[in-house]
C-alpha cells in the first residue's frame, strides 16, 4: 500500500472494476428502495402500483417510510419520497395526536342517528344546545353520513 491507502498491486483496471461493482451495489440497492416503496404503496396505502410518489400526500408519505424505516435509513428514504425530515416530524406527532373534538363530535353524531337522522345544523344547534361553527359542524356532517 502507498501513502494514499490504494494497493498499489492492483491495475488501473481492477480498481475502475472494483469502482464499477460499488456503483452497481447502490444502483441494486436504491432500485430495490422503490420496489420496497411501491409494494408498501400498494399495501398500506391502498393505491395504484404506477401511482406518482411526489403526487402523494405528505401523511401518506409518513405511513409509507414508518412501515419501511426499520429495513432503511430515514435520510434516505425523506430523499427518496421528496420530503423533509421536519415535515415527516411533523406528520407523525399529528397522527399520534388525540382528536380534540371527539366529545362533540360523538354527541352530535348520537343526536342526529336519535332523531333519525334528518336532523340539520340548526336543529343540533338549537335542540342539542352545542354551540359550534358551522364549518366544523359541516365537516362532522361529511363524516357521518
Amino acid at each position: 500500500m502507498n501513502k494514499s491507502g490504494t494497493d498499489s498491486s492492483k491495475t488501473p483496471a481492477e480498481i475502475q472494476s472494483a469502482d464499477d461493482i460499488e456503483s452497481l451495489k447502490a444502483q441494486m440497492l436504491d432500485m430495490q428502495m422503490e420496489i420496497d416503496i411501491l409494494k408498501e404503496t400498494i399495501n398500506v396505502l391502498k393505491k395504484d402500483p404506477g401511482v406518482n410518489q411526489e403526487a402523494l400526500s405528505n401523511r401518506e408519505k409518513a405511513v409509507i417510510i414508518d412501515a419501511l424505516k426499520n429495513k432503511y435509513s430515514l435520510p434516505k428514504l425523506c430523499r427518496k419520497l421528496c420530503i423533509s425530515r421536519s415535515s415527516y416530524y411533523y406528520q407523525e406527532a399529528a397522527m399520534r395526536a388525540e382528536d380534540k373534538y371527539c366529545d362533540l363530535r360523538t354527541k352530535i353524531c348520537k343526536l342526529f342517528h336519535n332523531n333519525y337522522d334528518v336532523f340539520g345544523y340548526r336543529h343540533i344547534v338549537i335542540y342539542g344546545g352545542i354551540q359550534i361553527i358551522s364549518s366544523l359542524m359541516l365537516r362532522f356532517f361529511g363524516c357521518m353520513i
